[in-house]
């Protein structure tokens, strides 16, 4: 089941080095990116092959943050066996976010990475994709989230990632199924969604996704490999990759909400790779401090800044009496 370990990257000029990397399989929260605009885009098909691209629309501003996602199949226990890839010409690193069973293909297990590339998403485009496959390792797809500043606050959003590597059928990694819980969310109105990167998509059946009991997808045809655009690999029933977003408005009450997403294993072998839960801004848990407490490398100058307030000060009251 789908629980939501935190992953850690950082970027070095045209190399992006992973931190140390985490090996649950289950979902586990990452962070949250308060206060902002944001958008997604995918890449399926790339069995076979390791090559493609991501066509990403969307951007309307400046760009905060971007983060890459990637999972397949590999017969290593190296946990950087699929680490090293190339985004956009440029070679990055991810930090590996699970283990997880390789859903039926006769490989060793599954593998999840993601990377922070920020330094490399500028805007709208096309960015490529490369170098996803090595020896004994395979990809299914990937996905890019960006995060951005419209300049517009009244639509800004609360996004709360969580990720890992969550294969839904049984397995020597994680539990059965799917099982997300999100705790402590403040509604007060707007929309909310649930929005889902999973990995090995067919055109087998699928269970159903509930979220709080209520059913926000049958069963039947729900990650069917064909949701985002796919490159020429794979098999030709599904491109093994797809990003699902689904509205939870319904589900939320004013005050305090909690919000479960669950679902099981029939045909279509699975794995979650991350889901993001989308509110409006100010409704996630965890809210940053508006007036932050000044962090110790300040304190000196406003120190100082105090000292000649109070110097000035004095040497008013002198000019006074004299």
């Amino acid at each position: 089941m789908i629980k939501l370990a935190i992953t850690l990257s950082a970027s070095f000029g045209t190399f992006i080095s992973a931190s140390s990397p985490s090996f649950a399989a289950q979902l586990t929260f990452s962070e949250t990116i308060f206060n902002t605009d944001w958008t997604s885009a995918g890449y399926g098909g790339m069995r076979g092959i390791g090559t493609g691209s991501i066509d990403l629309s969307g951007v309307t501003g400046k760009v905060n943050k971007a983060l890459l996602y990637w999972h397949g199949p590999t017969n290593s226990n190296d946990p950087n066996a699929n680490s090293n890839v190339s985004f956009n010409a440029t070679n990055i690193a991810g930090a590996n976010i699970g283990f997880s069973d390789d859903n039926f293909w006769g490989f060793d297990n599954g593998q999840a990475y993601r990377s922070d590339i920020t330094s490399l998403v500028t805007g709208n485009g096309i960015y490529s994709l490369a170098n996803f496959i090595k020896p004994g390792v395979e990809i299914n797809g990937a996905s890019l989230l960006v995060f951005f500043d419209d300049g517009n606050t009244s639509n800004n959003r609360d996004v709360l990632l969580f990720h890992g590597n969550d294969a839904n059928f049984s397995n020597p990694f994680n539990p059965d199924g799917w099982d997300v819980t999100l705790a402590g969310i403040n509604y007060d109105g707007g929309d909310a969604f649930i929005n889902l990167g999973v990995s090995d998509g067919q055109t087998f059946p699928d269970d159903a996704l509930v979220v709080n009991g209520a059913i926000i997808a049958p069963s039947g045809a729900v990650f069917q490999g064909n949701s985002v655009p796919r490159g020429p690999g794979g098999p030709s029933n599904g491109g093994l990759w797809d990003i699902k977003n689904y509205d939870v408005t319904g589900l939320l009450t004013p005050g305090s909400n909690t919000l479960n997403l669950t679902t099981g294993a029939t045909n279509d072998a699975l794995s979650a790779v991350y889901v993001a839960v989308d509110l409006e801004a100010g409704a996630a848990p965890d809210q940053p401090d508006p007036n932050p407490i000044p962090t110790p490398a300040l304190l000196p100058g406003l120190i100082g800044m105090g000292v000649a307030a109070l110097r000035k000060r004095g040497q008013e009251d002198n000019s006074a009496e004299a």
